[in-house]
């Protein structure tokens, strides 16, 4: 009997190890779930959790409400458990760039903020620097955003995206949602300069021509943080932007507002087709500047670039092939 009552209560730890109630303790939110009457617990879980005790369905009946959890999700505690342990984690955290769930009918709005670039473009550190690197040929492009912004991130679940319009990135967020990918969504802004090419045809406002006649695209950006719940979203991402916000063609139908010929993201973990390259990040009082080098061009970039003034290092990164083509010469 001993030893019956023991495979029991493991198994009992195990049926009710996902522990709600820690979790809503954590956010402050216990009050609420007393609040909650058995009426409205049972609405809430819409026949979901039946095995949990009385305070930990009123726990995810909060957390459900929070929009921490699906109803559906209750079903798999492990799952679960895995985004309940997220959803605590990015919300203790109070990250200032963080902008809200995929899902979430705020975000459109929230995500127009990260687009005042003006504290950003009175920073001239890096700079004067950079573009004399630029029209060196040392550098094809660099940007400038917040120090540490997108520092200490769960490996292998993000994609950071960069782009210039908002009606774009409101669009993208609309289409990932969609397509059922989960996750949140960090905005940053930045400042962006990269070589202009002959190739593109008649320059804009934004290409400003420097000694020598080498002309240098300056421009105002966001740097975009996907962290999805899941890692394998990092795949069906990267799928959803070749087929709806990559361009092949000129005057190409299907495809969602200001897309671009060579996308560009990058993630911190090697994905399948990706092509991996160095980010060296410069930084020094509130900002840093991003340069993507391919690899073989690495050594001489950060031999160039060694100043006292400033913290260098190199992290290892794999990104989109439209953009690894574009760091190689290509136009499309």
């Amino acid at each position: 009997m001993r030893s019956i009552s023991v495979v029991l209560l493991i198994f009992s730890a195990n049926l009710f190890a996902g522990d709600y109630r820690s979790a809503i303790d954590e956010l402050h939110f216990v009050k609420l779930a007393d609040s909650y009457t058995d009426e409205k617990v049972i609405v809430t879980l819409g026949g979901y959790g039946a095995n949990l005790p009385v305070q930990e369905k009123a726990a995810a009946a909060v957390l459900i409400t929070l929009g921490a959890l699906n109803v559906e999700d209750l079903a798999d505690e492990k799952f679960a458990m895995s985004k309940v342990k997220s959803y605590v984690a990015v919300v203790s955290e109070n990250h200032p760039s963080l902008m809200g769930r995929i899902g979430d009918v705020s975000l459109y709005h929230h995500i127009a903020s990260a687009f005042d670039h003006s504290v950003l473009l009175n920073d001239s550190v890096f700079q004067e620097m950079l573009d004399e690197a630029l029209v060196e040929g040392v550098l094809t492009g660099y940007d400038l955003r917040s120090k540490g912004v997108y520092d200490n991130f769960p490996a292998a679940h993000t994609f950071i995206y960069s782009h210039s319009s908002l009606l774009h990135m409101r669009q993208l967020i609309a289409l990932l949602d969609s397509e059922g990918i989960e996750g949140w969504v960090y905005v940053t802004p930045k400042a962006s300069a990269f070589l202009y090419r002959d190739d593109w045809g008649p320059a804009s406002d934004t290409v400003i021509t420097f000694p020598g006649g080498v002309r240098i695209v300056q421009g105002q950006e966001v740097a975009v943080l996907f962290q999805f719940d899941s890692g394998d979203d990092r795949e069906r991402f990267h799928e959803v932007v070749t087929s709806f916000a990559k361009k092949d063609e000129k005057d190409e139908l299907g495809l969602i507002e200001d897309s671009w010929w060579q996308p560009f993201y990058y993630t911190d973990q090697e994905l399948e087709g990706f092509e991996p390259i160095s980010l060296v990040v410069i930084s020094s009082g509130n900002h840093e500047a991003t340069l993507t080098v391919l690899e073989n061009k690495t050594a001489k970039v950060v031999e160039e670039l060694k100043d006292d003034r400033w913290d260098l290092r190199v992290d290892r990164v794999w990104v989109n092939p439209p953009f690894f083509r574009f760091l190689n010469g290509g136009y499309k």
